[in-house]
């Protein structure tokens, strides 16, 4: 059962579902060299830009993009990268740290976090040590997610909100002068006839859980951004070229986006073979691991497994267990429920097969 009261109901659909949205997507790839490291699918173009950075580079990018990540977010929707930039160049520091603290301010993933979610945050306590503000984003969103020397170095921009605006806009100008102008360039127009093709269909008679599902192939249903989602006042959906299976939510102005591995939808008269490509190495570099195959092998002999059961065959830690499964629920070859709160997973089929065509079409059918 979904944690939460989803409205199946038909809602408004939006004229324009799928859409590029520049800035929002483009600053989305570039939080992904922070992001993508081990897991498989995302575009090559996301591997070759980290090999190109140096140690240095990739620090700062990490400090920025992570670090500052709730205070660099795009505030407006469908504007260039360029306008973006502008945006941020004339916000004042003090707006920029504003940003970054009212997001941390409404983080609460750690149970003791929810035991005190109605108290006032005492931002002069957090902020007076890097000791505190760690021990604060600690609290809320849990020691896992918390890189204890990054956000110890990104305390000293917080506490100088004019350092911390010209480090974040002169990274970013860098980076997308760099990096990123020539990459978005290339894929614009691959991404403008993936927004056509999907809005080419009609999807009137689609509840919003719906729509999710045939545009990005994953279910609402159980999802922990389920319900933002189905409350939300316009949902809208941003073709990426470089995080292939994988999705992200991200909001401007009320409006919710959810970011998406570009492809085509199923049956479109639309071709773009580089799409086609992409959409292939994405799906096989989730095979091309021994232990993912290992996994999928064991729960197809099986027909369903739970991650302990997985764990314990194969003799590997909770954390990289939980990885694995993750990788293969993505990338859609295995399917996930719940069994009496354990998660428990089955093989896709129908994925396989679709993968298998899919090479077969790419590699045999040309003429």
């Amino acid at each position: 059962m979904s944690p939460f009261a989803l409205n199946l109901e038909k809602k408004h659909v939006e004229t324009r579902l799928v859409t590029v949205q520049p800035a929002i997507n483009a600053f989305n790839s570039m939080v992904l060299i922070s992001k993508a490291k081990d897991d498989p699918g995302f575009h090559e173009w996301v591997a070759k830009t980290r090999e190109q950075m140096s140690a240095e580079e990739l620090a700062r990018h990490h400090l920025v993009t992570i670090g500052f990540h709730y205070a660099i977010l795009p505030q407006s929707s469908d504007i260039s990268f360029e306008a973006y930039m502008d945006e941020l160049e004339v916000a004042p520091p003090s707006v920029l740290r504003e940003r970054l603290l009212n997001a941390y301010g409404k983080v609460c993933m750690t149970d003791g976090c929810k035991k005190e979610k109605d108290k006032p945050v005492k931002w002069d306590e957090v902020l007076s040590s890097a000791e505190s503000y760690v021990a604060f984003l600690k609290h809320r969103f849990g020691e896992e997610w918390i890189d204890v020397e990054m956000e110890s170095r990104a305390w000293q921009y917080v506490i100088d909100p004019a350092a911390l605006k010209q480090l974040v806009t002169g990274h970013i100008r860098w980076f997308w002068k760099s990096h990123l102008r020539a990459e978005w360039d290339r894929v614009l127009p691959m991404l403008e006839q993936t927004a056509k093709a999907f809005n080419k269909i009609d999807m009137s008679n689609m509840t919003r859980a719906e729509i999710v599902q045939f545009v990005t192939g994953k279910e609402l249903q159980g999802m922990k951004w389920a319900g933002e989602v189905e409350a939300a006042r316009e949902v809208f959906f941003v073709p990426n070229a470089h995080m292939g299976p994988y999705i992200h939510l991200t909001w401007a102005t009320g409006d919710y986006h959810v970011i998406f591995g570009a492809h085509l939808p199923e049956g479109s008269d639309v071709q773009v073979p580089e799409l086609d490509r992409a959409e292939i190495v994405s799906k096989l570099s989730a095979l091309a691991d021994e232990t993912r195959l290992q996994i999928l092998q064991m729960v197809a002999k099986n027909g369903e497994m739970r991650s302990n059961e997985v764990m314990d065959a194969l003799k590997l830690s909770q954390p990289s267990i939980s990885r694995y499964l993750g990788q293969l629920t993505a990338n859609g070859y295995l399917q996930e429920r719940r069994v009496n709160g354990a998660k428990a997973y089955t093989l896709n089929r129908d994925r396989i097969e679709k993968t298998l065509k899919a090479v077969s079409a790419f590699l045999l059918d040309q003429q």
